[in-house]
């Protein structure tokens, strides 16, 4: 299969699969057990992002197959679902910043993680 349609199709996916499941059924999108569990407004974007971190490593350590193809396009098409909805979400600026002060720590300990990784993997192996 060619690349590039390999990538569409895999982009595609997840952007009509989550508009599908919205528009046939709604109650899916209720509050899950772990949104209420963890108390983290935990959505398809995040797992998206998740999925292209991974991608990046394959990428930059391995190269370029289908495999790396289809994971980013599935990666990019939960971001991009999510990424004019996240937008126009209603917010509190005194909020976020409380919460974007408040994630510093763990942002940090997650940059450090990457880098970490990414150095020792590239002068280790």
């Amino acid at each position: 299969m060619n690349q590039a349609v390999l990538f569409i199709i895999a982009l595609l996916i997840p952007f009509i699969y989550y508009r599908s499941l919205y528009y046939i059924y709604r109650t899916y999108f209720k509050e899950s057990k772990l949104r209420a569990s963890s108390g983290l407004q935990i959505h398809h974007l995040h797992y998206g992002a998740i999925i292209l971190i991974i991608t990046a490593f394959i990428l930059i350590f391995y190269g370029k197959n289908n495999y790396v193809l289809a994971l980013f396009g599935l990666g990019l098409g939960l971001v991009l679902d999510e990424f004019v909805p996240a937008l126009l979400m209603p917010g509190n600026r005194k909020i976020e910043l409380a919460a974007y002060e408040k994630g510093f720590i763990p942002t940090l300990i997650i940059f450090l993680l990457i880098t970490l990784t990414m150095f020792f993997v590239y002068f280790v192996f």
